[in-house]
């Protein structure tokens, strides 16, 4: 496995630098630091990104990095990296300090449509991953989803709960107070949303796993954000999926980038094509 972690500026990026290189410990990952120097102009550029890459190395001074220099656009320049590399992550660090000098919403935004891998947003990490909150969407897509989260659950020897958001509560739980009263005979069905978290519930357990089930219905955005305020989780997992041009996000939205940008802790959205070649 393979994981490159942007840095820009190591006033915002150290704490997702920990929090990246931690992880890609834990999976046993080869890291390289990249550095993208957008303006050729700059005086000492060249200077400047050495002695970035080299602190940035020293925090992860017990494990062995390759840093990497480019000149050129941020995205243009993280894209070419990831796909000419054959990395499995990408990781950056989004913080309202030092915003200009950062990799911002603008730039993840635009990883998220065309990123060839997994995408990590880092924001206001925790020194450890112990609970994670792994988001399921599109049934059998989700499977590659589900086994990376627990891939990385079993890493990091982390609690992991399988979170199921339904746009609809079906006619036959009209009335029910809460819809978590009718998990454990939803489960005993062939519903389609009960095949799929027998299926998720199995892949965990493959891994050693015993996962909280949950299922909500209503807003994805909304619900996600309400479970991560009532559990003290670290780490979120959903799927790339969604609006992959302009017409589409214009119609329906973009339900990805809508979570990401509501999620107030480390997010990591699984390019389930890539997730599942690999498995």
């Amino acid at each position: 496995m393979k994981v490159l972690i942007c840095v820009s500026n190591l006033l915002v990026d150290e704490p997702g630098l920990v929090f990246g290189g931690k992880l890609a410990r834990s999976l046993h990952a080869d890291i390289s630091l990249l550095h993208v120097i957008s303006d050729k102009r700059e005086p000492a550029g060249q200077e400047k990104g050495d002695v970035l890459l080299r602190e940035a190395s020293s925090i992860l001074s017990d494990f062995p990095v390759k840093t990497i220099l480019q000149w050129g656009d941020v995205v243009n320049q993280i894209n070419k990296e990831a796909e000419r590399g054959n990395y499995d992550m990408v990781v950056i660090s989004v913080s309202k300090i030092g915003e200009g000098r950062q990799p911002t919403s603008s730039v993840h935004r635009s990883l998220l449509k065309n990123l060839p891998c997994c995408l990590l947003v880092v924001k206001n990490p925790r020194a450890e991953i112990k609970r994670i909150l792994i988001c399921t969407g599109g049934f059998q897509m989700s499977e590659s989803l589900i086994a990376v989260g627990a891939d990385i659950a079993s890493a990091s020897s982390s609690e992991a709960t399988l979170f199921h958001v339904a746009a609809n509560v079906p006619t036959m739980y009209t009335g029910l107070k809460t819809i978590e009263e009718t998990l454990q005979e939803l489960l005993m069905t062939d519903t389609p949303v009960a095949k799929h978290l027998r299926r998720g519930a199995e892949i965990l357990a493959e891994s050693n796993l015993q996962a909280e089930l949950k299922l909500r219905h209503g807003s994805a955005v909304y619900e996600i954000v309400r479970e991560i305020d009532r559990e003290n989780y670290d780490l979120v997992i959903i799927g790339a999926s969604g609006a992959n041009t302009m017409i589409k996000e214009w119609i329906f939205g973009n339900l990805t980038q809508d979570i990401v940008d509501a999620v107030g802790i480390p997010i990591m959205v699984v390019n389930q094509v890539r997730a599942a070649n690999r498995s």
